[in-house]
């Protein structure tokens, strides 16, 4: 029994010093073969510098993904604005939807209500338009695709697919084909201006303008 176990114990021992030896003898020979050791420093050499080239390229990647979105920064559903002046309301802007972008851009992509009030608290006017866009350097509004505005006291509308409000100016204009109708009257026209109450108005092309004048139906009769 001692004797089989002093044999494997000898066994083992001489297989651990023929790898020593083995590992020993490879060495050597890498170390008299410089070409050899030449390809492995090279291979370390590659292998290191695309480890470095990927994990820039990743993060590369990332601030590239970062710059390029341009995505909007705030969403907002059921949007109420309201403006005052001296703590008597004069405008409210409703919007369904607001899209403020990163670089503070606003949009009504799914319509936007404007009211106007007088000092009393009237509604005297209102716009209304499938979308609206401020830019974020100017206070300037444009509504854009069936623009309406309604003048309420004197129960006259405009309708155009394009229509700039500005705030500071309390003003409305176009470049766009508007139609005007009040009780009186239809008038084709190209390009206006008028007050944000719509209570006046002055047409840009007065060459192309065409005025139709309603019949009396009563005065027929």
């Amino acid at each position: 029994m001692l004797d089989t176990e002093d044999g494997e114990v000898t066994k083992t021992t001489t297989i651990r010093s023929l790898k020593k030896f083995k590992i020993k003898l490879v060495f050597l020979v890498c170390r008299k073969d410089p070409f050899f050791m030449q390809k492995i420093h090279t291979l370390i050499l590659l292998i290191s510098t695309v480890l470095v080239l990927f994990a820039c390229s990743t993060e590369q990647q990332k601030l590239a993904d970062m710059e390029e979105y341009q995505g909007p920064a705030f969403e907002s559903t059921g949007v109420e604005i309201l403006m005052s002046d001296s703590t008597v309301l004069k405008i409210k802007l409703t919007g369904d939807r607001q899209i403020q972008h990163q670089n503070g851009d606003l949009e009504f992509p799914e319509g936007m209500h404007v009211v106007f009030f007088s000092k009393n608290g009237k509604m005297i006017s209102e716009i209304t338009a499938q979308e609206g866009f401020k830019a974020a350097e100017q206070n300037v509004y444009r509504a854009r695709g069936d623009v309406l505005v309604i003048d309420l006291v004197e129960n006259k509308t405009l309708s155009s697919e394009e229509l700039f409000w500005n705030p500071d100016t309390q003003m409305i204009y176009t470049d766009k084909f508007v139609t005007i109708e009040t009780e009186e009257e239809l008038i084709l026209a190209e390009g206006l201006e008028a007050p944000q109450d719509f209570s006046t108005y002055r047409l840009l092309n007065t060459r192309d303008s065409q005025f139709i004048w309603k019949e009396n139906e009563e005065g027929n009769k």
